[in-house]
């Protein structure tokens, strides 16, 4: 693992962008100077002394609202120097309570300012804001923000988190690039998830293809926080709830997006994890943001095959959601149990070869036969097969 966490550190050191000419290809990764950019990303990391830390890890990406209700840009300038200077990809956003009103004096400045930052990914323009049930739920300011960044910055894509399955047929056309967080732990209220638990992951990226016709990748927003300290004031939460996400729930979330066709991951937030009322323990934040790092480290692992520009099939059926993809050289089946239960399921790879499969991500064995994978999960397990030698699946 140790190798791994050294190459993800080089990788983000020596492969991020030097200019931010981004443009987006469809819903396949974003192109930074005509190279594909998939984010491993952190929200709230507003504090650049966290930057070497965050490249270490592996990172490439990092958002902050510290600064983005300040009228001046001052505090926004040094923050993505010092991200450029770390090898890092920024999204900046908007103040969102201007956003909220219509009035885009400052956030006309700031995407003047910045627009030609080489840090710069993305413009961010909301957190959710199918929430707000006071206003108009972004029905009018989201294009209108959207209308407003594109005019003074045609260059850089333009994105929001959203919430609900709805809100990526909602942002349409408000929306370049869309996000979406979905924190299944704990399961409080039963009512919000409607039984999708970690299937709800996979789902989102679903919804957003089809809401897009298949024109606009989506980015995972995943969950490093103790959700049930804000939810255990106004819900009953039992006490074996009232913990971080384990390990494995943190892979299963990450691997389901990934197996359902993401292409970005993105994690709320550092600051959360690193605050104890947010995670109750010392132990608790050291142990996660360990566990975060080798997700990453995994993340950077599949680098080329998560970037390779070729065609891909996803499989989804007995709680497994799986994606066969070639990087070219080889082929790989990215796959994850989203069910707490074990799970059965075979994957049609018709062009493979009979015989093993090396497994690059995870444990166990895996066997071809017939152009079939039968192949057992452990609950919420994930693992990633490599077929060497096979490079167009069909």
């Amino acid at each position: 693992m140790t190798v791994l966490l050294l190459a993800a550190a080089t990788c983000a050191l020596l492969c991020a962008p030097t200019v931010g000419d981004v443009k987006v290809v469809g819903d396949k990764c974003v192109l930074v100077d005509g190279k594909p950019f998939f984010p491993i990303g952190l929200y709230s990391a507003g504090d650049p002394k966290d930057f070497p830390m965050i490249a270490e890890a592996g990172f490439n990406l990092v958002h902050t609202y510290a600064w983005e209700g300040k009228r001046s840009n001052d505090t926004g300038q040094a923050w993505l120097d010092a991200a450029h200077e770390h090898g890092l990809m920024a999204l900046v956003g908007l103040y969102r309570p201007d956003v909220k009103a219509m009035d885009f004096t400052a956030s006309e400045k700031r995407v003047e300012k910045f627009r030609d930052h080489p840090a710069l990914l993305a413009w961010h323009t909301m957190d959710e804001p199918s929430w707000d049930k006071e206003g108009d739920m972004g029905k009018d300011y989201m294009p209108a923000a959207y209308k407003l960044v594109k005019k003074l910055d045609p260059d850089h894509p333009v994105t929001a988190v959203v919430c609900h399955f709805g809100d990526p047929a909602l942002f349409n056309d408000a929306l370049d690039v869309v996000q979406a967080d979905y924190y299944a732990v704990p399961p409080i209220p039963a009512s919000w998830y409607s039984g999708t638990g970690f299937n709800g992951v996979r789902l989102f990226v679903q919804k957003s293809r089809e809401a897009s016709e298949g024109q606009k990748p989506f980015w995972y927003v995943g969950q490093i926080f103790d959700f049930s300290v804000s939810k255990e004031k106004s819900n009953e939460v039992p006490d074996e709830w009232k913990r971080l996400p384990t390990g494995d729930e943190l892979r299963c979330m990450t691997y389901s997006a990934v197996a359902g066709g993401a292409r970005g991951i993105l994690y709320w937030s550092l600051s959360r994890l690193i605050r104890d009322e947010w995670n109750r323990t010392l132990l608790g934040r050291v142990k996660l943001w360990d566990e975060l790092k080798s997700v990453v480290a995994e993340l950077n692992q599949l680098m080329p095959v998560l970037t390779a520009d070729t065609p891909e099939t996803l499989h989804s059926s007995d709680g497994v959601a799986a994606m066969i993809k070639s990087d070219g050289t080889d082929t790989y089946i990215i796959a994850c149990n989203h069910e707490r239960r074990n799970a059965e399921t075979v994957i049609e790879i018709p062009d493979a070869p009979d015989g093993p499969t090396e497994i690059v991500v995870g444990e166990g064995s895996g066997e071809i036969a017939a152009g079939k994978l039968a192949a057992s999960f452990a609950p919420l397990e994930r693992r990633v097969y490599r077929l060497k030698g096979l490079t167009a699946p069909q």
